[in-house]
């Protein structure tokens, strides 16, 4: 296995209506659990690193359940518990075209909404660590949650510890006039920065060509890299492109296309597998490919997490991924 990955952020138990019927109508709820940077340690670990999660969660049976989840998927949880937080939950509403999936939050007073920068052991949890992820998920639970983020950004460039940022944002956690002066506020901590065009336009304030864009964030805050990832949907498939953007060089992946089973955690694979393959000594084109094939993949697989298969990984790039 290449390097450790070390990731901030919170996990919840996804109750999802079975098939497509309505929330209000459902008689039954599939329990799952969805976290964005779990779920990209998870898919690292499928694509050859180590991985350590961080976070603050409930001590009940639900957030030990949460725990449990990491832990069979081969990430080792370093959990502070609260005995007085709650347990994240979001529901999942499936759409069928063309009405939308529908997500419903329900976090407040979660153990990572409760707890700051000070709640961690920032050398226990970043020793050994060859890289750091969180995302604006993250910054988006509140304003202890997105303490800890930056902290952990700023912890792990003193180690020289590569970091890692996924813009991530939802519109149904945070608007872009709350979420774009917080998500500010970290970036200049961010060696390698994962964002779509709408996002960097956003953040910078400025319309135009994505790739210009990415240029634009690295001169402003110094990044390594942004990696620009796209799904354009059509119907029940989706196409993912991948574009990794250096300060003099654009490499642009081909497409991979996947049948959509389950909208949830494309972009998480995709960080996961980017940072994991970066460790392994893949050049940043290369990683990027991972990145893009692994975001298509997750797509077939119902629940958030990456649930594949070592053969899957090695998916022959020319062809579709499912036909």
């Amino acid at each position: 296995m290449s390097g450790l990955v070390v990731g901030l952020g919170e996990a919840m138990l996804r109750l999802s209506a079975p098939g497509h019927e309505r929330l209000g109508q459902a008689r039954e709820l599939q329990v799952e659990v969805g976290g964005a940077e779990l779920n990209a340690l998870i898919a690292a670990r499928a694509w050859g690193a180590r991985a350590r999660w961080v976070t603050c969660q409930a001590d009940n049976p639900l957030g030990r359940r949460v725990a449990a989840h990491a832990r069979a998927n081969g990430v080792e949880p370093l959990v502070t518990w609260d005995a007085d937080a709650r347990t994240a939950l979001y529901f999942v509403e499936h759409g069928a075209a063309p009405r939308p999936t529908q997500v419903l939050y329900d976090r407040s007073g979660s153990g990572m909404a409760r707890l700051g920068a000070d709640g961690f052991d920032w050398d226990a949890a970043l020793d050994g660590a060859a890289a750091a992820l969180t995302s604006g998920i993250t910054c988006g639970i509140g304003p202890e949650a997105a303490a800890a983020a930056r902290t952990l950004l700023a912890a792990a460039r003193v180690r020289g510890v590569r970091t890692f940022f996924d813009v991530n944002h939802r519109a149904r956690q945070w608007t872009w006039e709350q979420a774009a002066p917080v998500l500010r506020a970290a970036l200049g901590d961010v060696d390698v920065l994962l964002a779509g065009g709408h996002d960097l336009a956003r953040l910078l304030g400025d319309d135009g060509d994505p790739v210009a864009l990415a240029r634009a964030a690295i001169a402003r805050y110094g990044h390594d890299a942004v990696v620009l990832r796209e799904n354009a949907h059509e119907g029940e498939q989706v196409a993912v492109t991948v574009t990794a953007v250096t300060a003099d060089e654009a490499h642009a992946g081909r497409p991979y296309t996947a049948r959509v089973v389950d909208g949830f955690g494309g972009g998480d694979a995709a960080l996961g597998a980017l940072v994991a393959r970066l460790l392994a000594g893949d050049e940043l084109s290369a990683a990027a490919d991972h990145a893009a094939r692994a975001c298509a993949l997750q797509h077939t697989f119902r629940g958030d997490a990456w649930v594949g298969r070592p053969e899957d990984l090695s998916l022959d790039g020319a062809r579709r991924i499912l036909r």
